[in-house]
């Protein structure tokens, strides 16, 4: 069974359980499809470095709670 038939709320439960950014950059040159689900969405933001004033890093936060949700 190819991984590209699974449900995708599978799919995209998985691929945020990976942490390491180069991991997720080897399978998005590994399948056009699996490119589609990862990025932006998982390689945007994971590692984000910011003070309590950095209001933009925390209003995007604030405003998109998915990707919030990857950091």
């Amino acid at each position: 069974m190819s991984i590209m038939k699974l449900p995708i709320e599978i799919l995209e439960n998985s691929l945020n359980s990976i942490d390491d950014p180069s991991d997720l950059l080897a399978l998005t040159l590994a399948c056009k499809s699996l490119s589609a689900l990862i990025i932006p969405e998982n390689l945007e933001y994971q590692i984000i470095q910011c003070g309590p004033g950095d209001a933009p890093v925390w209003q995007q936060m604030a405003e998109h709670p998915l990707l919030a949700m990857r950091v």
